[in-house]
Formats: C-alpha cells, sequence, structure tokens
C-alpha cells in the first residue's frame, strides 16, 4: 500500500518525503513505512478482513485496513469517503485539524490536553500519571458512546464559532 503511494506521488512530480511530519520524526518515526505500522498497530489484535483503496466504500464488518496518504485532512476525508460515521485521532502534538465527520481528538499525554483544551477531547495521558487502565478505557467508551449520540466534539464546536464569527465580519 505504501509503495502504491510513492509510485503515485513519483509519477506526478510530488515529493514522497514530506510525510512523517517533522513532529512525527521527532517522535523518532523515520519513514512511511515505521508511520503506517504505527497506524496498524493501533487497530489492536483484530483480524484484517479487507483492504480498501483511496475512494472504495467499506464493504465487510471488521478491520479494513484504507490505502490513502498521511495528510491528516486527506487521510479522514478518505474514510469519510468509504463510509467512516467518526474517526478517532491520536495526537501527541496537537494539530487542529478537525474533519467533517466528527473527528475525536485524543490527546496521548496530559499536558498538551491542558494547553489544546479547545481541540481535545480525550485525555489518554491520564494513564502514566496514575489512573487505571480499567477505569479509563471506560470512560474513553463513555466518550466514544457521547459522540456517537450527537454530542459535539471540541473542533467541531471550535469550527462552528469560528465560521459563525467570521460570517458576522
Amino acid at each position: 500500500m505504501v509503495n502504491d503511494f510513492k509510485q503515485y506521488f513519483i509519477a506526478h512530480d510530488q515529493p514522497i518525503y514530506e510525510n512523517p511530519s517533522p513532529g512525527n520524526k521527532a517522535g523518532g518515526i523515520t519513514t512511511l513505512e515505521d508511520k503506517s505500522l504505527g497506524c496498524t498497530q493501533k487497530a489492536g489484535s483484530s483480524v484484517v478482513v479487507d483492504v480498501l483503496r483511496y475512494g472504495e466504500r467499506l464493504k465487510t464488518p471488521g478491520l479494513n485496513l484504507l490505502s490513502a496518504p498521511g495528510n491528516d485532512a486527506v487521510a479522514t476525508s478518505a474514510l469519510a469517503g468509504a463510509g467512516c460515521h467518526m474517526v478517532l485521532f491520536s495526537t501527541g502534538r496537537g494539530t487542529p485539524y478537525g474533519g467533517f465527520v466528527p473527528t475525536v481528538k485524543i490527546a496521548t499525554n496530559s499536558e498538551l490536553a491542558a494547553k489544546k483544551k479547545h481541540w481535545i477531547d480525550f485525555d489518554a495521558g491520564q494513564l502514566i500519571h496514575g489512573k487505571a487502565m480499567p477505569q479509563l478505557l471506560e470512560e474513553f467508551i463513555d466518550t466514544i458512546v457521547e459522540f456517537a449520540n450527537g454530542k459535539q466534539t471540541a473542533t467541531s464546536v471550535t469550527t462552528s464559532a469560528n465560521w459563525r464569527s467570521s460570517k458576522a465580519a
């Protein structure tokens, strides 16, 4: 999958290695392959049931991999196009991106969650500060259910407020 997109970028005279991003590189991810493996590891231990091409709709229940570039906006748009109703987006640096489907921002550290409250929906960094995994997992699932039931994500609220204020100007 990674090589397909490398060839696509080469064929269109586009730079390949702007991804991983500088933030990824600062965190130790040095190649597209590293970044892709990290994404796959976040899926847990489920069996992969299908691999979707870019723009292809989801047709098989279960864990599907989607062949898409690693850019936040492009990747989450591809997920939405495949039929995804919600994106769980982990971040260690605090990208402000929020997609046009609910994009739940999960901070990997509590410092980021405190600093970027208007972007972050869940602080997973609580684990290293002593919160027990079963309790944190229950809170995380409850948070996901709230968003699935219609609660707006932090970036949805911020984007909506910014749009309203720009319309008034």
